[in-house]
């Protein structure tokens, strides 16, 4: 239960602390102090409330990555690659189980201030669908680093899939930068008017405040930034901006939608598709070195362009919202999902092929080259020898012994008469 209990926990502590110091230095009446912790921890979560009759819809999307990628480590350090199906099921039921009774608690505490505080109770539908939805994508994540690559394994997935991860999320990424740039050089360019916004603040808390809303509201801007670069249009009320028009409208006093252009769109701003082709490119190159063939790479390149998309789609929907009187702020989610798609799937997909093709190409003629300049090698001969040895003659089965050889008879012609002649002896003839 760690697993579930920490990330939230943590949360709520700093809730409450943030809470407590806001209506503090705002001078205010502590009265729906546990409306202002219950509201503030579902709006972490996403999910929509009602203050004084407005809807606030469009939330903050830096605390919930922040609380997102700490349930993500909690499930990733929970498990490992050896972790048994059972036990990644009992960390996932941790990490949902813990979020979703605080979730019911938060309801309730956010019922009881209802009749102090012009706060609507959220429908505990939605609720409990928003609290799920983040901490289950979050520990999904984790789990899936967790036990890499072992959950390889049990999926089965074919290696030209398993390829398209890294180039879907290389190109994901280079969108988000582009955005950011975009959104950092429209501040920059806009300081006057930033310096203007924050001197609505009233005061040095006024302005501290404003400072930390944009801060936290910073990531919503760079996904509407990265979704007009990409071809798509971001708005806010009626106000609406893309790469080729723009409208003008109220928008609300935040220093950080200074980002939004004060003219109308300029013959250069299409340049900026630049953006969504570089991330295109990296995507393909990334496929075609990834798998081992050109068809492969094709495939793979398919398959990051769909993910790309849906994260697009996931990306820009959560990042938007109605905010009171001004209307939706967002961005336009069907055109985004469409214009990624074709950009990572035309631009990607043709880069894969290409550079599948030249890449795999190369790999086969230098095997070529090198079993031929094997084979052309000068074969090295052992030196002459000196003399051939005659093959030994087999020997017979049966031994024969030694038979004595017969002393040679002498012919009758051959033998030569001889007279013998006797010698005296001398003591005798004297």
């Amino acid at each position: 239960m760690v697993v579930g209990l920490r990330p939230v926990g943590v949360l709520l502590a700093l809730v409450a602390a943030l809470s407590i110091v806001t209506l503090v230095s705002a001078n205010s009446d502590l009265t729906g102090t546990f409306g202002a912790i219950a509201g503030s921890w579902l709006a972490v979560h996403h999910v929509p409330l009602g203050i004084g009759g407005a809807d606030l819809g469009i939330l903050p999307l830096l605390p919930t990555i922040v609380l997102m990628v700490s349930v993500a480590r909690a499930c990733a350090g929970a498990v490992s690659e050896t972790s048994t199906r059972r036990d990644v099921c009992w960390v996932l039921a941790a990490a949902l189980g813990a979020p979703l009774v605080f979730a019911a608690v938060m309801l309730a505490m956010i019922q009881d201030a209802s009749s102090v505080i012009p706060l609507t109770t959220p429908n505990a539908l939605v609720t409990f669908g928003w609290v799920l939805a983040v901490h289950a994508t979050a520990a999904a994540v984790g789990l899936v680093v967790g036990t890499w690559p072992g959950v390889l394994q049990r999926v089965h997935l074919a290696p030209w899939a398993v390829a398209a991860f890294v180039p879907a999320a290389r190109a994901v990424a280079t969108l988000v930068a582009g955005g950011a740039v975009l959104v950092v050089a429209s501040l920059v360019m806009s300081w006057s008017t930033v310096g203007a916004l924050l001197e609505t603040g009233d005061g040095v808390i006024g302005s501290l405040g404003l400072t930390v809303v944009s801060i936290l509201y910073l990531p919503n801007v760079v996904i509407g930034a990265a979704a007009v670069v990409t071809g798509s249009s971001a708005h806010v009320g009626a106000a609406t901006v893309s790469l080729f028009d723009t409208a003008g409208g109220p928008i609300p006093a935040v220093p950080v939608l200074a980002a939004l252009p004060e003219s109308s769109a300029q013959v250069w701003w299409p340049a900026m598709l630049v953006v969504p082709v570089l991330a295109a490119y990296l995507l393909g190159r990334g496929c075609a070195s990834a798998t081992l063939s050109a068809p492969d790479a094709l495939r793979a390149a398919a398959t990051a362009a769909v993910m790309v998309s849906l994260v697009a789609v996931i990306a820009g929907f959560v990042a938007g919202g109605v905010m009171g009187t001004f209307g939706d702020l967002g961005v336009d989610v069907l055109i985004l999902g469409v214009a990624t798609f074709g950009w990572s799937l035309v631009v990607g997909g043709s880069t894969a092929a290409v550079a599948g093709h030249l890449l795999h190409r190369d790999e086969v003629t230098d095997a070529w080259l090198d079993h031929h300049d094997e084979a052309d090698e000068p074969v090295e001969l052992a030196e002459p020898m000196a003399a051939i040895e005659a093959a030994p003659e087999p020997e017979d089965d049966v031994v024969e012994e030694d038979v004595p050889a017969e002393e040679p008879v002498a012919n009758d012609d051959d033998v030569v008469d001889a007279e013998v002649v006797e010698i005296d002896d001398p003591d005798e003839t004297r």
